[in-house]
């Protein structure tokens, strides 16, 4: 009874934060107080608590260094022209009859070498919604395209926070889990080209804008050197370098091609690190400017706590029934279904993609390890079902903040194809390998 009034008062600070626009961290702070609060109430003492709290917490290190590093990532690769060259590239290249199609594979390639769906909806998701306006094409379309393209790289890029996380909670390394992840997308990739191929071909827009094609080319150096930071981070993984190492490198070589190829001062370059990159051209300026280590501080917040509150949860064994009702559904309908349907009820209940990929693996760990499942096949089914699903609710901040910096509506979830192709093919594909034994 105690733990079922503990998450209705982090519902409802949730719920409360998200009204009245505050972090979620907040309400994160109030379920972690909610959930001590129940174990002193078990009879466990509050140095005990701690110090599952600070177990939990641990386990968020090596993401939270990730975070630091992607936030200098961002505002480096912004300064450096990196992500003007990709969406220059998308946009040159960009046929009438192909709009939908080209929106889901720049999306993808932004995604990649960037691994932050927010920062793809906010930089070639606004350009493509506002082609897609000016161009007559559906919006809905168009959105659903982006948050395909941009969940695509939230599961394979190095520079994923989302990765990192999934990699941390099932307890393997990053490059093995996005390895895995690799194997499992051929397929819902191919179906989405297609699906997104046909309704182009069906559906053409009728013009491209060369407006912000012009200013990105006044703005910026844009010669092919500008991709090697791109090149670099994608390409080191593959020959066994750390995510953290990749990223630092391809940091190192964007801080030289914003001072070398982009003119910019190296005081000016090393505070974008810290306060985000501010791009001078008016018109440019909601799209590119942004990044920095202080737009990563609410994120790392969030993973903290939720880290933390899973330290208490584990440790003082509150969500055991739980679990054990879990146990049994997994049994009936296999370990896969269940984690999908934990990920989209956490997801829907907690708003926030990170929180519930922090208890899907919390709720489902256990399950996979007594069924002698490891820990690749456990980030396989998160990387499929909780990074991808929590897009798909409607009011989930997963999908609505891109939507929303798109400007588009809930009618692009319908036609975001690659967040309901990927969890279903994997099922198909691998169903057997999650039965319980």
């Amino acid at each position: 009874m105690e733990l079922l009034a503990a998450f209705a008062v982090f519902l409802v600070g949730t719920f409360a934060c998200m009204a009245l626009g505050w972090s979620l961290s907040w309400g994160l702070a109030l379920g972690l107080v909610c959930f001590t609060l129940v174990g002193l109430r078990r009879g466990l003492s509050l140095r005990a608590l701690v110090r599952m709290a600070g177990e939990g917490a641990r386990t968020s290190l090596v993401v939270l260094r990730i975070l630091v590093l992607i936030g200098f990532l961002t505002a480096l690769w912004r300064a450096s022209g990196t992500i003007a060259f990709f969406v220059h590239t998308g946009l040159e290249w960009m046929h009438p009859s192909a709009f939908y199609l080209a929106a889901f594979l720049l999306a993808s390639a932004l995604s990649m070498a960037f691994g932050s769906s927010f920062g793809v909806a906010g930089t070639a998701g606004v350009i493509l919604a506002a082609i897609a306006r000016s161009g007559g094409a559906s919006l809905a379309v168009t959105g659903g395209a982006v948050l395909s393209g941009a969940y695509l790289g939230e599961r394979l890029s190095p520079a994923s926070s989302s990765a990192a996380l999934t990699a941390a909670l099932a307890g393997v390394e990053q490059h093995d889990f996005q390895l895995r992840m690799w194997r499992t997308t051929p397929l819902p990739l191919a179906l989405s080209l297609v699906f997104y191929g046909g309704i182009s071909l069906l559906h053409p827009i009728q013009q491209v804008d060369q407006t912000i094609l012009r200013a990105l080319e006044e703005g910026f150096d844009l010669s092919w050197t500008v991709v090697l930071p791109a090149v670099i981070l994608l390409v080191l993984p593959f020959f066994k370098v750390s995510a953290a190492r990749s990223i630092l490198v391809s940091c190192g070589a964007a801080a030289v091609l914003a001072v070398w190829e982009q003119g910019r001062p190296l005081a000016e370059v090393a505070w974008s690190c810290v306060a985000g990159y501010v791009v001078e051209q008016p018109e440019l300026t909601g799209i590119l400017s942004g990044g920095g280590l202080l737009s990563m501080v609410n994120g790392m917040c969030i993973v903290l706590l939720s880290c933390a509150s899973s330290g208490i949860l584990n440790g003082a064994e509150l969500l055991e029934p739980v679990k054990a009702r879990l146990e049994r559904m997994a049994r009936r309908t296999g370990l896969y279904v269940t984690t999908a349907a934990v990920s989209v009820a956490s997801a829907a209940l907690l708003c926030n993609q990170s929180i519930a990929l922090v208890l899907t693996g919390q709720m489902m760990g256990e399950s996979f390890r007594r069924s002698g499942k490891d820990g690749l096949l456990l980030s396989q089914a998160l990387g499929n079902t909780a990074i991808v699903l929590a897009a798909v609710v409607p009011w989930s901040i997963a999908g609505s903040v891109p939507l929303e910096a798109m400007g588009a509506s809930a009618l692009a979830f319908p036609f975001s194809f690659f967040l309901f192709a990927a969890p279903v093919c994997d099922w198909l594909c691998h169903r057997k390998q999650f039965q319980m034994e």
